[in-house]
């Protein structure tokens, strides 16, 4: 069949035990020789979750006809033996393959893992082949699939490997005889909470619930219950009250002083008595739930109550800016309101939990306060650089990252993290694969203390690759697999006589990875990871391994790569157009990403989605992705070329430069046309400043303010017009001369947004016919996390119709 891969020589395969003395035959020249049995209860029913119960604990029997199904499915792909299934009812004799919890099991129940307490520590499963008897059974208490994970791992053992969700990713090795020797394995997971969530059509979310089951995963949301955001207003009076007397003393304040229905005054204890009865309320109507969220509104909420202003002890968040009070840490006044609840709580519920989020301008670990180590806390530093690994040197920001964990995990102990798996939040697709950084990252999250990962984000498969994703899934339950040898078998199982080409590709695009100084988590960096020679030599590669692949499903999966190729270089080409202000040809490369990832989805979804709602972007992109950059890029062209505006002037793209730390530049007249800035170094303006000089080893940006200079001739038939002066990107905010006479200011944004442009009518300043000073001061803002890059696109002026 198309797109499965079986590989292997027919024979007997043995699932070997150092200990073993005798063996079971479960499947003999392609004839069943065991039998199946199962509790009464788990025969006939469902085996997948429904629309409304997907991020829910399922039932236990519902759980084990899972686990049943993917046994007797995989074992017949592999052996052409379809195992017979009888419930545990029945009188059964000969070779039995007991899976979960049943009759049969009375003298194993002591060791299967078993119980279900609030801190989630009893999960894990037994594989133990005794007599005749072969034992696949573990924890399915509500949160927990350890029957399941009992027979995946089984599975695994006999060779299947599931790589990507659906049949198209599975890889199935044929033997016609499959016999067990003695086992006795008890296994449990390295972390607790193992899974991920993100966009993704509806039609795709069973397949990946499926697969991160078979590879370890628990895919329930709420394995204890995440502090959403917004997830405080449950605990707080509703908002129509928010100018009520009565809850004056609940409420937080804004910045101009009104009550805030978002924030609680974190120093009021009648805010603190009222969020308790809430949450208590709450546990009194639900018996069954243990645990609760409280999570703030997205973005910088802040309690401006003066006790609690004076409460702040005046930190700048990590991805703050210095001064800004908005931009402050709240940690210290959020942790002590938020332990102030749960020992409220603690009275009536001592077991349960209440969890919160270090997240945005919580995320820095309090100072000064003594910690209730009973809080769980999910840790969410999305500012962060997501390419280096937390003991890489080049990044400062994943540096001090790990700085942040290892103290939140010292103070609580129950840290999980909530990662980014959008590498780039703003991306196109461009490829990012990371299995060296989980190499790096997952031991050191276990040695730090952290439980595990409730990440968000997309896993196309061609962005952040195959196998990282498989090999991240995988060390969510075991940190010490062998993540080489896996790595090897991968390439081995899933490109065949292509295998050293193919991991030769995917290797160069992880060492560029790994030792790129460009740091960030929005592909706004990625036009200058990526090189010239990174693509010819991939293209070696793939070259290489078309040559090699005759054969399906290699040459399919051969072709994935090709994909992966030509993306990457419209990607390139689409900003290579930019800088040369060609926005047409932009557009097209643009449009090209588009049809190029299109070929690879008729594969697999999973490796590309495209969604007609958004113009065949695919699902994932929802911020400045393919479609929304090409859209820009023909506004840009039809502004330039007659539909809408024509070009005017495109100015160069090498300017004279400047930092300017003691903010001199705006006193000492360097705007002025007659100013010398012979002495100013020369950069360009399509590359971000810092990366021409201005970064330590560690990738850490100046900050403040920096100056460009631009000399262009503006040609005589512009006169009489109006004319515009056009920045495609400058980050954060600017301010423009022209010819000597302040034209404007372009206000702050975060260094992320794009279009994130100057805009500005210089029709009073400009003198056709002449050379035109062009003067921008640029400030990058004192927020080192964004690194702000200054101009980072070709400028040109044009004439609006």
């Amino acid at each position: 069949m198309k797109g499965k891969l079986f590989i292997g020589v027919m024979g007997i395969f043995l699932l070997f035990c150092v200990f073993a003395s005798a063996e079971i035959t479960i499947v003999e020249k392609g004839v069943p020789k065991a039998t199946i049995i199962i509790s009464k209860d788990a025969i006939g029913v469902p085996t997948e979750p429904t629309e409304q119960t997907f991020w829910s604990p399922q039932p236990a029997q519902n759980k084990i006809a899972a686990a049943v199904k993917d046994l007797q499915v995989y074992i017949e792909k592999m052996s052409g033996a379809k195992i017979p299934v009888v419930a545990d009812d029945q009188e059964v004799s000969g070779n039995l393959i007991l899976v979960g919890r049943s009759k049969y099991t009375k003298q194993f129940d002591k060791k299967i893992p078993s119980g279900l307490t609030p801190t989630r520590d009893e999960e894990g499963f037994v594989i133990i082949c005794q007599a005749n008897t072969l034992l696949l059974a573990g924890n399915d208490e509500p949160y927990y699939h350890g029957t399941e994970y009992a027979v995946s791992n089984f599975l695994h053992r006999l060779g299947v490997r599931w790589y990507m969700p659906g049949e198209y990713g599975e890889f199935v090795p044929k033997k016609d005889t499959i016999t067990i020797q003695n086992l006795n394995i008890s296994s449990k997971p390295d972390f607790k909470m193992r899974n991920w969530w993100g966009p993704l059509a509806s039609d795709l979310k069973f397949q990946e619930y499926r697969w991160k089951i078979r590879n370890m995963m628990n895919p329930i949301l709420d394995f204890v219950t995440i502090p959403r955001d917004s997830s405080i207003r449950s605990v707080l009076p509703p908002a129509s009250e928010v100018n009520n007397p009565e809850y004056a003393e609940i409420f937080g304040k804004d910045e101009k002083g009104n009550p805030n229905p978002g924030m609680p005054n974190l120093t009021s204890e009648k805010s603190v008595k009222y969020a308790a009865e809430k949450i208590k309320e709450y546990f009194r109507k639900n018996p069954e739930i243990t645990s609760y969220g409280i999570g703030a509104d997205d973005g910088y909420p802040r309690d401006y109550s003066p006790e609690t202003v004076k409460r702040n002890i005046g930190f700048p968040d990590t991805g703050g800016r210095v001064g800004v009070a908005s931009d402050m840490s709240i940690t210290e006044e959020w942790m002590e309101w938020i332990q102030a609840v749960a020992k409220e709580v603690y009275k009536e519920f001592p077991d349960h939990i209440i969890t919160t989020n270090g997240y945005a301008n919580r995320n820095v670990p309090p100072q000064g306060i003594v910690p209730d180590p009973k809080i769980w806390i999910m840790f969410a530093a999305i500012w962060c650089d997501t390419i280096h690994s937390y003991d890489n040197p080049l990044s400062w920001q994943t540096l001090r990252q790990a700085e942040m964990i290892r103290q939140w995990a010292s103070m609580y102990k129950n840290v999980y993290m909530y990662n980014y798996m959008y590498y780039m939040l703003a991306g196109c697709g461009a490829p990012i694969p990371l299995s060296h950084k989980h190499m790096h990252d997952m031991p050191l999250y276990k040695k730090w203390g952290v439980v595990g990962f409730s990440n968000e984000g997309r896993t196309i498969r061609l962005e952040s690759g195959i196998f990282p994703t498989y090999l991240y899934a995988r060390m969510m339950w075991d940190v010490n697999l062998n993540a080489k040898a896996l790595m090897d078998e991968f390439f081995t199982n899933w490109y065949g006589p292509a295998s050293k080409p193919a991991k030769a590709f995917w290797e160069e695009l992880e060492i560029t990875m790994e030792t790129t100084p460009w740091l960030g988590h929005e592909d706004r960096i990625l036009p200058y990871v990526y090189s010239d020679q990174l693509i010819n030599n991939l293209e070696k590669h793939i070259k290489d391994a078309e040559s090699l692949s005759t054969q399906q499903p290699y040459k399919d999966h051969v072709f994935a790569d090709r994909v992966v190729l030509e993306n990457l270089k419209a990607f390139m080409a689409m900003h290579k157009a930019e800088f040369e202000a060609n926005f047409g040809e932009a557009a097209k490369q643009a449009q090209r990403m588009l049809e190029v990832r299109a070929q690879a989805s008729k594969f697999s979804r999973f490796y590309f989605d495209p969604n007609p709602a958004r113009n065949m972007d695919d699902v994932g992109y929802y911020y400045w992705g393919s479609a929304a950059r090409m859209a820009y890029y023909k506004k840009l062209a039809d502004m330039t070329t007659g539909k809408t505006g024509e070009m005017i002037v495109v100015l160069p793209e090498k300017a004279k430069f400047s930092i300017d730390p003691r903010d001199d530049g705006r006193y000492m007249g360097w705007y002025l046309p007659e100013f010398n800035d012979n002495e100013w170094k020369t950069i360009l303006t399509t590359i971000p400043f810092y990366g021409q000089g201005y970064r330590d080893q560690q990738g850490y940006p100046y900050m403040g303010a920096i100056w460009y200079r631009l000399e262009v001739n503006v040609p005589s038939s512009a006169k009489n017009k109006k004319i515009f002066l056009y920045a495609p990107a400058v980050e954060t905010e600017a301010w423009i001369w022209v010819n000597g006479r302040f034209i404007g200011h372009r206000p702050y944004r975060d260094a992320y947004e794009r279009p994130n442009e100057i805009n500005m009518d210089v029709s009073d300043a400009i003198q056709p016919g002449r050379k035109n000073i062009i003067a921008i001061r640029v400030h990058t803002g004192f927020n080192a996390a964004q690194q702000s890059a200054g101009l980072t696109s070709r400028l040109f002026m044009y004439s609006p119709k």
